[in-house]
């Protein structure tokens, strides 16, 4: 199932969202209008300019998985916790394992869906569809850092736990 499909059926204010998640929280609901299931991570990566609330989820049609999911949505949103004095720019790189030999970047910068904003008005959230493959490779990562909004983040090795218990989740084999 396309995660654009089922995001209107999810659709909830944002800051209302956001403003209750734990850093490392993982939550599975079940939307009983729209008939779709959601797993959710949400982790708050933190840099020299404040921490942003990075959700990774799936959706799924039903309560109970049939297939295996493919596809995953990455959001971001800043919130209180930023300097709303830095210019941000639509920007989302992941780099994996930095300042190692095997260091690896994730660009999904092209691929960042914005809403649209007004002269003058800062970038506030942003989201991009990654698949599997991409999920797995950030799982991966001994380390992890990210350029979200032009905000230099870094992921605590407490937030890589949380991404791979929700991979263990959203990756286990259909009921």
């Amino acid at each position: 199932m396309a995660l654009g499909s089922a995001a209107g059926a999810l659709a909830q204010d944002p800051a209302a969202l956001l403003a209750t998640w734990k850093d490392g929280e993982i939550r599975e609901t079940f939307d009983t209008s729209a008939r779709v299931s959601q797993l959710a991570v949400a982790v708050m990566p933190a840099g020299a300019h404040g921490s942003l609330t990075v959700v990774v989820s799936a959706r799924w049609p039903g309560r109970t998985r049939t297939k295996p999911l493919t596809e995953f949505e990455v959001r971001a949103d800043v919130g209180m916790r930023v300097n709303p004095n830095l210019i941000r720019q639509p920007s989302l790189v992941f780099m994996l394992d930095p300042g190692t030999d095997h260091t690896r970047v994730i660009d999904l910068t092209e691929r960042l869906k914005i809403p649209p904003t007004g002269a003058g008005s800062a970038i506030d959230t942003g989201t991009v569809t990654i698949s599997l493959v991409e999920l797995i490779q950030l799982l991966r990562a001994q380390a992890l850092s990210a350029e979200i909004f032009a905000l230099p983040l870094t992921f605590t090795p407490a937030q890589l736990e949380a991404l791979r218990k929700f991979g263990d989740r959203a990756l286990a084999p259909p009921a």
